[in-house]
């Protein structure tokens, strides 16, 4: 089980190159620094950082020795260091993370022309997928369908912005899959309105569907 706050015994080993730092418990957590003053911030980053890996990995994590019962060599020293691990946590969950991302060109190239950015977009989309709220943690289901609502009249104006610069291409540069992949975003958007059903009215419901039909055939045209 995690804990917000660990103590491990560290010994800290003076050379002439500067300090070496080692945990007795942890034999591949190491550390280096050129003073004392710098060993310890060093340690603490480093026992942070090893352990957050370790609960990552779902690995045991030992119980720390006595640092009275650890013998240092002459040119040593034993003292106990401690992790505070929120904020490494945090900052670890925080940090980008390179994904690849495939669309076909038709679509990217109006992306581009839109000016869309595509890791927002990403990270709002999976937000919403996964209904997190990073400034409330408490969600509720009015919440959540309100947020089904959103995505449908997002997904509206976004097929609104696309329609515009397809239609500025030429319709024989355009591939065969646009129609299909126009088809099954409708689809999808459609199947998150009969969720909504039941909270929002049918006019406000209808209203999307219709201005949905009428942009997929306005495409449509174009392409047939």
């Amino acid at each position: 089980m995690s804990q917000d706050q660990y103590v491990f015994p560290a010994v800290f080993t003076r050379s002439d190159e500067g300090l070496m730092i080692s945990f007795p418990d942890l034999p591949d957590c190491e550390a280096t620094a050129a003073s004392t003053e710098e060993g310890f911030e060093h340690a603490r980053e480093a026992l942070a950082l090893h352990l957050y890996k370790m609960e990552e990995n779902n690995e045991d994590i030992p119980q720390p020795s006595d640092a009275t019962e650890i013998q240092a060599e002459a040119n040593a020293f034993v003292t106990v260091i401690d992790a505070w691990m929120p904020p490494l946590r945090k900052k670890m969950e925080n940090q980008a993370v390179k994904k690849t991302l495939t669309i076909p060109k038709w679509l990217d190239d109006a992306a581009k022309s839109a000016g869309l950015n595509y890791s927002r977009i990403l990270q709002d989309a999976l937000k919403e997928e996964l209904n997190i709220d990073e400034q409330d943690s408490t969600f509720s289901v009015q919440d959540k369908l309100g947020k089904q609502l959103n995505k449908v009249k997002r997904s509206l104006r976004d097929l609104s912005r696309i329609r515009v610069h397809v239609n500025m291409a030429d319709a024989d540069d355009a591939p065969n899959s646009v129609i299909d992949d126009l088809n099954s975003v409708k689809t999808e958007i459609k199947n998150v309105t009969e969720k909504l059903k039941d909270t929002y009215s049918s006019a406000e419901l209808n209203r999307l569907s219709e201005k949905l039909d009428q942009i997929a055939d306005k495409i449509n045209r174009k392409f047939h």
